[in-house]
């Protein structure tokens, strides 16, 4: 093995050990830490222009449903895309939306191949990279860009979605106000705190700041619904994907 490989091959051991730590952190069981989690979102609603709100905490998801029915549903926030209102304030969660948009994209700009990756296979023009594990991918020449999305963002989406707050969400019923998922937002937490761990990225201190305010937030709490002068918070798991209240996302209904 080359140089460049056991170089590839040592940043992506720390890479996955950095996803390893997020997939704890998104399934993490007990009690909330409310204090850092409204800090961090008293730090949210600051960016958007708007004052700290009231915080009212929940035991689960499902016993958050009769204080938000209220919210836009993604439906309502694509309509404020194409054909807002004249005249009317967009909702909070249109504002969220777009600024955690601009955030991703800021260190989406400052990602860039690292310099120990090889030149890449060959590949038709549009075609994916093959379905490989890490170790296979690396070998293959796949740039490390392509690796550390399929097998940390992905790979934790897959998890943390799929097996959590999807069939949460179906279980509440659709289409569902809008809300952000705490603890389970460590799918894109992780792959940008990746390049940053690792020296591969600078974010810069201003976007730095923003980045750990959500990890803040995806350690200390569970799924939250922000509005105007309020803002809901369910608290985590007490075991498993059972919650205080008892209700629970159960194997049996993930599917």
């Amino acid at each position: 093995m080359t140089a460049p490989r056991h170089e590839r091959a040592a940043f992506w051991q720390q890479a996955a050990a950095v996803r390893d730590e997020w997939h704890g952190y998104g399934t993490a069981c007990g009690p909330t830490g409310q204090a850092v989690a409204e800090q961090a979102l008293t730090e949210v609603y600051r960016r958007l222009g708007r004052p700290r709100p009231e915080f009212v905490w929940v035991r689960s998801p499902h016993e958050a449903q009769p204080l938000v029915r209220h919210l836009p549903t993604l439906q309502d926030l694509y309509t404020w895309v194409t054909d807002p209102p004249l005249g009317e304030r967009p909702p909070l969660a249109s504002d969220l939306a777009a600024s955690l948009a601009r955030l991703r994209g800021t260190m989406d700009d400052r990602i860039a191949p690292p310099l120990f990756d090889p030149k890449p296979p060959k590949r038709d023009k549009g075609q994916p990279w093959p379905n490989q594990t890490a170790e296979a991918a690396l070998a293959y020449g796949v740039p490390f860009v392509d690796i550390v999305r399929r097998h940390v963002r992905e790979a934790l989406y897959t998890s943390l979605a799929g097996g959590f707050y999807l069939p949460g969400k179906r279980l509440l019923g659709a289409p569902g106000p809008v809300c952000w998922y705490g603890q389970q937002e460590a799918h894109w937490i992780a792959y940008y705190e990746v390049w940053r761990r690792l020296g591969l990225a600078n974010y810069g201190s201003a976007v730095d700041a923003e980045l750990d305010g959500w990890q803040a937030l995806a350690r200390s709490a569970g799924w939250f619904w922000p509005d105007e002068g309020r803002c809901v918070v369910s608290a985590r798991p007490v075991a498993g994907t059972t919650f205080a209240d008892g209700w629970s996302i159960t194997p049996a209904t993930t599917g």
